[in-house]
């Protein structure tokens, strides 16, 4: 007969083991609470915060690529970061929030895993501008799971073909066409933040800023693929995408600390085995 004994966990990595996994969390970076937080330069429009995950592209002309149109719809800066709870995200426009003519403002697009599907967006405004049939659906602050997005008046290579043609770029989506909505923004706000930013300090800019329950996307185990967020005023004149891969979101420092102490624990009791 086979006798079978009961291992018991050593007393010491079990209290360590207790401790750790209540401290371990999601994998986290930081907690957005206002404007400020992010640590935005003025000059450059970088964060200083080392936990967010930026990408710029701050112009002026009014060849902005693929489309035209200058300051007023230039896609400036798109900023990340999370914590345990929720993911934060910030935008930088020369377009204001609902302007009277011309196109509207774009929605976020949040894709997972960063494969172009886009399945996430959240609304960025109600506005219609000059061009209703792009501007999409819902209010600003809600997110919607995406079936179709408005892709704008470009093709791939640039060239002019107008709204909802055969023919439009579908690499870059502008507003929500369709979609299910299934919840709000924990907090969404799109803001005049005035002049004194970037290239050209007398240029006017807007700020937009939404924090997401990462319930909703699925929860923070999100991360694990990566992902990207995308925004573009729905012409699609100049689009800018942040491409967040896997390794670059963190191991939470509880479960470094985990791994560390069960290391030194076992490695210390080979040494006393040894030793004897």
């Amino acid at each position: 007969m086979i006798e079978r004994k009961s291992k018991r966990l050593n007393p010491v990595i079990a209290s360590v083991f207790s401790t750790a996994l209540i401290a371990i969390s999601p994998a986290s970076a930081a907690t957005i609470n206002s404007f400020s937080d992010w640590q935005i330069n003025s000059s450059d429009l970088s964060s200083g915060n080392s936990a967010v995950t930026y990408i710029t592209e701050d112009q002026h002309a009014d060849f902005l690529d693929p489309g035209y149109g200058g300051q007023d719809y230039d896609a400036e800066a798109i900023y990340t970061t999370w914590d345990s709870n929720y993911l934060y995200i910030g935008v930088m426009t020369g377009r204001e929030q609902n302007p009277n003519d011309g196109w509207a403002p774009g929605d976020i697009a949040i894709d997972i895993g960063s494969n172009s599907n886009y399945e996430f967006g959240v609304v960025t405004s109600s506005a219609t501008a000059d061009n209703a049939a792009t501007a999409g659906i819902g209010l600003a602050g809600d997110l919607y799971a995406v079936s179709s997005w408005n892709n704008g008046i470009w093709d791939a290579a640039g060239n002019y073909v107008g709204a909802n043609s055969p023919l439009v770029d579908t690499d870059h989506p502008t507003s929500v066409a369709s979609g299910t909505l299934i919840g709000a923004a924990t907090s969404f706000s799109y803001d005049s933040i005035g002049t004194g930013y970037g290239n050209w300090a007398a240029d006017e800019h807007y700020f937009i800023s939404a924090v997401i329950d990462l319930n909703l996307l699925g929860g923070a185990n999100f991360m694990d693929d990566g992902f990207s967020l995308h925004w573009v005023a729905n012409c699609n004149n100049d689009w800018l995408q942040l491409d967040v891969p896997a390794s670059s979101v963190p191991i939470p420092a509880p479960l470094m600390l985990l791994m560390a102490g069960l290391l030194g624990l076992i490695a210390s009791g080979r040494a006393r085995k040894n030793s004897a």
